[in-house]
């Protein structure tokens, strides 16, 4: 039997409303042969009555009573596709046009280096209605692998991940989402997908995006904030691994201490020192990790011994890092402390004046 060209993945979860639509946009597609799989993950809503309706041959439905994340059920999507190569789609999107996968299938023909293409979005609120420029974090340009390191290591994620249409051997390569992470899945899988292949952003919009604030996993909801916080400090300690010397020569030229970078020790260094840089988002805890990554290299006899000589970085000069990242120390012990020090420091001018009456 034919394998298909592309396998359309969807994982839905209580999304009655809109799921439909998203299917009929899928299964509109034209000049292009295609498997549409799709895996409820447990919706507590008519959700998987709607799917079961829609009968199409090109559908492979695996309903599921239980909720796992949508982590795992995606990544058992992918596990099941047969294609040649893979897209994604919400079930709270659609589509914006009929020829969207045959549009990506011919680029990714046409340019056998690209590992994945993408696209920019409209956005739509709850009952469809234009939101216009809701947002423009997806209107990118392209950029070399090293200067796509450099804008997610610094701005976070960019990349509409419902507009993709990625090669399955990148998948194959590279491993399957991380469950574990809730908010940024996507951006640790790019940051891994552009160590190991360019990518391109196409200027048209793919998909039209419904924003939904407080019930999209991409509210800003306050557990949402914490949480994409707590996981770009995960995605931050392996952040560099893996990243050439050319790779972030290109990307971090103008933040790199020691201009030739001639050996695995000196990239190994000027790794570690990429998190001492200011950083809008993780600040400190960037520095954080910079300190324990540091700490291990100085460890290392043969990486000390350049760190002295070619960086003037010594344990002294550690020492004194050391005493100005503060990111450990709760905030009410700061505030005991201060207050400590104030009322200790209204003592001592007492006992001062005591001594001298």
């Amino acid at each position: 039997m034919k394998k298909p060209t592309v396998s359309v993945i969807m994982a839905t979860y209580n999304h009655a409303s809109f799921v439909e639509q998203a299917i009929r946009s899928v299964l509109g597609q034209v000049d292009v042969d295609f498997e549409f799989l799709i895996s409820d993950d447990g919706s507590a809503d008519s959700t998987r009555e709607v799917v079961a309706s829609i009968k199409d041959e090109r559908i492979k439905f695996f309903p599921n009573e239980v909720n796992r994340g949508a982590g795992v059920v995606t990544n058992e999507l992918i596990g099941r596709s047969s294609g040649e190569f893979i897209a994604l789609i919400n079930s709270d999107d659609y589509w914006c046009d009929t020829d969207k996968l045959a549009y990506q299938v011919k680029f990714l023909r046409d340019n056998p280096q690209v590992g994945a293409c993408f696209g920019r979005a409209r956005f739509v609120d709850k009952d469809g209605n234009s939101m216009g420029k809701a947002s423009d974090v997806f209107d990118q340009e392209n950029r070399s692998q090293g200067a796509w390191l450099r804008r997610f290591f610094e701005l976070g994620n960019c990349i509409c991940h419902p507009t993709m249409l990625i090669r399955k051997s990148c998948y194959d390569h590279l491993g399957m989402y991380s469950n574990r992470l809730r908010q940024l899945p996507d951006l640790e899988m790019w940051i891994r997908l552009v160590k190991h292949y360019p990518i391109h952003i196409s200027d048209r919009e793919l998909i039209t995006f419904r924003l939904m604030p407080g019930e999209n996993a991409s509210s800003q909801t306050v557990s949402n904030s914490i949480r994409t916080m707590n996981e770009h400090y995960l995605i931050a300690d392996e952040f560099f691994d893996d990243v050439t010397a050319k790779q972030l020569e290109d990307g971090f030229s103008d933040l790199i201490k020691f201009k030739a970078i001639t050996s695995d020790v000196h990239l190994d260094i000027e790794k570690a020192l990429l998190y001492w840089n200011y950083n809008q988002w993780l600040g400190k805890p960037y520095q954080l990790i910079g300190m324990l990554k540091l700490n291990k290299l100085l460890n290392s006899s043969a990486h000390q011994k350049v760190i002295v000589e070619d960086y003037g970085m010594d344990d002294r000069w550690f020492q004194k890092e050391l005493g100005e990242i503060d990111v450990l120390r709760p905030k009410v012990v700061a505030v005991m402390s201060q207050q400590k020090s104030r009322a200790l420091g209204v003592w001592q001018r007492v006992l001062s004046r005591l001594s001298h009456s």
